[in-house]
């Protein structure tokens, strides 16, 4: 038997149901698993010489993987590969200076690799990563600050992204890179930037 409270009970009931329908089909929709969009990655860099003007620079060519599990973040492992000899600093003949044997020795080590070895979230976007970063075959620890962006959706596939930004301060001196300590200053940031995509 219908009555007006039963017909109330029953039309909120339906409203809930409504209005909760999109809020689970987006969270079953939501990857869980995320890889690099290697294409998409870009490595960047400063470099202040003279004591106080700074340069900007990055490396052209760079392969890696990220492997971003949401349930379990602290799982997540990054290897990055950049290739020194694509450094590019828009200007040809600083370039082939810093390609030289004193600093880069790009023609001998012509990568340089982070491997991640542990992941500590800070908050649901952010992390410090540390890993094994090797520049000239030397191999020292280094931390970078990660943080993600929300979920977007990609303007030309549609499907879902995720921005991220790695932050890190390098010191060539530990690596062995002590030329011109007058021209080139020994502290350089280094920023990695791109896109993670679905990985399912």
């Amino acid at each position: 038997m219908n009555t007006p409270v039963t017909s109330l009970l029953k039309i909120t009931l339906s409203t809930c149901l409504l209005v909760s329908l999109p809020a689970v089909t987006l969270a079953a929709t939501v990857p869980q698993k995320w890889k690099l969009d290697v294409p998409k990655t870009n490595v960047d860099f400063e470099v202040k010489y003279l004591g106080k003007a700074t340069t900007d620079g990055k490396f052209n060519k760079v392969n890696g993987a990220i492997n971003y599990d949401v349930k379990n973040p602290t799982s997540t492992t990054i290897n990055f590969t950049v290739y020194t000899n694509s450094i590019d600093t828009d200007r040809r003949l600083r370039d082939s200076f810093l390609r030289r044997k004193e600093l880069l020795n790009t023609k001998q080590y012509p990568t340089m690799t982070f491997v991640s070895k542990k992941v500590s979230m800070i908050n649901p976007k952010e992390a410090n990563v540390t890993g094994d970063f090797t520049v000239l075959g030397q191999t020292k620890p280094l931390t970078v600050r990660v943080t993600l962006s929300d979920i977007e959706n990609d303007p030309i596939t549609s499907k879902p992204t995720l921005r991220f930004r790695a932050t890190g301060l390098v010191d060539r001196y530990s690596y062995g890179v002590t030329a011109f300590p007058k021209v080139i200053s020994n502290i350089i940031p280094l920023e990695i930037s791109g896109k993670l995509i679905a990985a399912n």
